[in-house]
């Protein structure tokens, strides 16, 4: 392979191995070619051009980020741009740390920098407020229900550490010619995935069954906030009455699929409360909601309502991880007058926790709203507080129908593997579904298409080892590449540097 070209070659095959191609197999061995270029380039070409395959990489993954239809072109196109040249930096940063650490010690040496590197820079960009962990290796393995099992282990970050080593290891066979590092790569790719194959199907039933349905009314995201929001609910209420008669448990809506808050408008609240009435259901919708201040100040919530058949009351929760900049400027904690910006975003206030909802006519529930589902300590924390399935309420509508919509749902799925709760998925525009506890769904219905689905999920008890460790991911991260360079350094300060001798 030309040295040259190795990058890129990296980036194009990681893009195939991403939601929507989905080619995972190509995620064991894409960054092969990063590493072969980042170990044979000089110092002087190696953090640029590993730069320009990163934004390449990043780009093809991430570029529906620049679609979005909820502000103005050029406002999209920028944020989109800065933010994908944010995130080449892991690529040029990695390549830079294995070419001096090859140079200086070693591949084999080169190759850990490498993984621990790369895995800790992936979590740093995904935590925090300003955190976006989408375009992770974990993401790759979607395509494939076998291979995602060991989420429940190791969640979608022990997921990318896995996919890390194994181009490591394959990259070493191929520059040793060692078949014991190949068998190690081989057993490592094979064997979880076996194990993934007999598992997948242990976990999809318990003694309790919801009969679940979603309802996807299809509502174009540019117009939903010039229509009144009486319309929009009476669409959702016609696609719901067909829901008559088939006894569903469980109905969800989209995230904000009443835009109007439903709190303060009691027409709105009443029509809600005599559907729950007409199809026995227990019903999940995303809306508009208000909290006051101490000042009696009005502050906006992006909120998830729950209408029980014959309840009079409405219960409710709030997203707790804000998308940033669309939703709210980070860092407003310790600038407050970051407020006073505004770049055309809602400016929600976050929430302060995760609301359980209590047992009724269903087991325990919770609402994950949007991308909340892509951060593993938001969905542990329903766990550990009793959930035994989830809602998940989003408009993926802003974006069209580009990646995103199919990425979302495959990060669905890897949420779903990770808690082993089924997820109940309702999406604006699609695409909606009942996801399972392997990862598997029961029925989706695409996007850009208004009607409902129904199907059973199981509800479950059960803690995972993923959940345990949702909130440790940076630690170990950090840890390990701690762990590493301090092994690393120690070394050359026992035998000097290959450069020295």
């Amino acid at each position: 392979m030309n040295r040259r070209w190795g990058f890129i070659v990296s980036a194009v095959l990681g893009i195939a191995a991403f939601p929507p191609l989905s080619l995972w197999p190509l995620a064991y061995v894409a960054m092969v070619a990063f590493l072969w270029s980042a170990t044979e380039l000089s110092a002087e070409k190696v953090a640029g051009r590993a730069w320009v395959a990163g934004y390449v990489f990043f780009a093809g993954v991430l570029y529906w980020v620049g679609l979005n239809s909820g502000a103005p072109w050029w406002m999209s196109a920028i944020s989109a741009a800065l933010m994908i040249a944010i995130l080449a930096t892991v690529w040029s940063i990695t390549a830079w740390a294995v070419q001096r650490t090859a140079r200086a010690l070693s591949v084999e040496s080169a190759a850990l920098i490498f993984v621990t590197l790369y895995f800790a820079l992936e979590i740093f960009w995904g935590s925090g407020e300003m955190g976006f962990p989408w375009a992770v290796w974990g993401l790759a393995l979607s395509g494939s229900v076998s291979s995602i099992q060991i989420a429940e282990w190791v969640d979608v970050p022990g997921l990318s550490l896995w996919v890390l080593s194994c181009n490591a290891l394959v990259f070493l066979f191929l520059v040793r010619r060692d078949r014991r590092i190949g068998g190690i790569a081989l057993s490592l790719i094979v064997l979880p995935i076996l194990w993934g194959a007999w598992r997948s199907y242990q976990v999809d039933e318990s003694d309790t069954m919801i009969r679940a349905a979603v309802v996807q009314a299809n509502t174009d995201s540019e117009t939903k906030w010039q229509r009144s929001g009486a319309e929009i609910l009476l669409d959702h209420v016609a696609i719901t009455d067909s829901l008559i008669g088939q006894h569903a448990d469980f109905i969800a809506w989209s995230e904000t699929a009443v835009p109007v808050p439903i709190r303060y408008r009691r027409w709105a609240a009443d029509t809600l409360s005599s559907l729950a009435e007409r199809t026995g259901a227990v019903l999940l919708t995303g809306a508009t909601d208000y909290r006051l201040d101490s000042l009696g100040e009005a502050i906006p919530l992006n909120a998830a309502f729950v209408i029980r058949p014959g309840a009079h009351h409405l219960e409710s929760s709030s997203k707790v991880h804000l998308v940033p900049f669309g939703e709210r400027i980070p860092g407003q904690s310790v600038f407050p007058f970051l407020r006073n910006l505004h770049l055309g975003q809602a400016e929600f206030q976050s929430a302060d926790s995760v609301v359980v909802f209590p047992t009724g006519e269903t087991p325990p529930f919770s609402c994950l709203i949007c991308f909340e589902v892509v951060f593993p300590e938001v969905a542990a924390e329903a766990v550990l507080g009793g959930a035994q399935f989830f809602g998940h309420i989003t408009n993926d509508g802003w974006y069209g129908n580009s990646s995103g919509p199919y990425q979302h749902l495959a990060l669905t799925r890897l949420r779903a593997v990770a808690t082993r709760r089924a997820i109940v998925r309702a999406a604006n525009t699609g695409i909606s579904a009942l996801v399972l506890p392997s990862g598997r769904y029961v029925t989706t219905l695409g996007f850009d298409r208004a009607g409902y689905r129904i199907g059973e999920i199981p509800a479950r008890s059960d803690v995972t080892l993923a959940v345990r460790l949702a909130k440790v991911w940076q630690s170990i991260a950090y840890g390990l590449l701690l762990v590493v360079i301090s092994a690393l350094w120690m070394r050359t300060r026992r035998y000097g540097t290959s450069e020295q001798k």
